[in-house]
């Protein structure tokens, strides 16, 4: 599974004026299915937003605080926090144990020449990611239930994001804050989706948050199947 990004037409303009906090709508929502059991399809988003400063995007170089993807948590000694920690020091004896879902989203596996070196404690940075991505599929009630990727992809092929993902920077000079408007196309692939959903009821909820952290509001696609979206 993985994402790809692209960008359609964007506008600087002087007016109107809109909120420093983006916000964005649904525009639409394709499936390409190549037909072949080996190869990625893919279901391409299409989104409209509008965001006062431009301040939206992520360059893929940009690994430091406020967009790093984990904390790690040390001692004054500068020691990390372990599995050994955990298991010795009832101070730490809370930490949750290497046990799905937390041996991927809490533990980290040191490996070296596959030689298991340590086991450090960390926590996902919500940050990391600028566009947020969750399915939910419809059940015999009408009701719509969130579908946890992490369920499926466990330790040690972990996935912990879903299809939660980074679009770039889209604004041509950060330094100089301006209106900014356009859609957001953005391209998850995947050789399951086909498996995983078949003909079941999905939509998809969805938001993105800007590089002041700002979040926008939250939008859903019209509910879908597979075969029934463009391709």
């Amino acid at each position: 599974m993985g994402v790809i990004c692209g960008l359609g037409v964007i506008s600087c303009m002087d007016e109107p004026q809109y909120s420093d906090v983006p916000a964005i709508e649904f525009d639409k929502i394709v499936f390409k299915d190549v037909k072949d059991a080996t190869a990625a399809d893919s279901l391409i988003l299409s989104i409209k937003f509008k965001d006062g400063d431009g301040n939206v995007g992520i360059a893929a170089t940009e690994l430091q605080e406020p967009f790093n993807d984990k904390f790690y948590f040390q001692f004054p000694d500068k020691s990390f926090i372990t599995y050994k920690t955990k298991r010795t020091d009832p101070n730490y004896d809370t930490l949750p144990a290497f046990v799905k879902p937390y041996n991927c989203t809490n533990w980290e596996v040191v490996t070296q020449n596959q030689k298991v070196l340590d086991t450090l404690y960390f926590e996902l940075n919500p940050n990391y990611n600028n566009i947020f991505i969750t399915f939910q599929i419809k059940d015999g009630t009408g009701n719509f239930h969130d579908y946890d990727w992490s369920q499926i992809y466990t330790y040690p092929l972990c996935e912990v994001n879903g299809f939660n993902g980074r679009f770039p920077i889209l604004s041509k000079d950060l330094t100089q804050p301006g209106t900014l408007e356009g859609v957001i196309r953005y391209g998850m692939v995947s050789t399951g989706f086909n498996i995983i959903f078949s003909i079941r009821t999905l939509r998809l909820k969805v938001r993105i948050q800007d590089r002041a952290l700002n979040k926008s509001n939250e939008i859903f696609t019209p509910e879908f199947t597979l075969k029934s979206i463009p391709g």
